[in-house]
């Protein structure tokens, strides 16, 4: 896992390219989609654990800094 994190970590910072979503893109929509259902507040916290490399909590930024 070290040599694993670490490789995408260096493809990150080399050409900005943040992975594989590894849950798939469609989990993530439908997330996405169930918090704009619930009408989640913009400013509530979220906690991320053991769900992939943090692609989810990058796209929710970008949706929030589009509001």
């Amino acid at each position: 896992w070290d040599a694993a994190y670490e490789r995408e970590l260096q493809t990150f910072q080399d050409i900005g390219d943040a992975g594989e979503i590894w849950f798939g893109e469609e989990s993530m929509v439908r997330i996405i989609r169930w918090l704009e259902k619930q009408k989640v507040p913009c400013d509530s916290s979220m906690l991320d654990i053991g769900t992939g490399n943090g692609v989810l909590l990058v796209e929710l930024v970008g949706i929030l800094q589009s509001l």
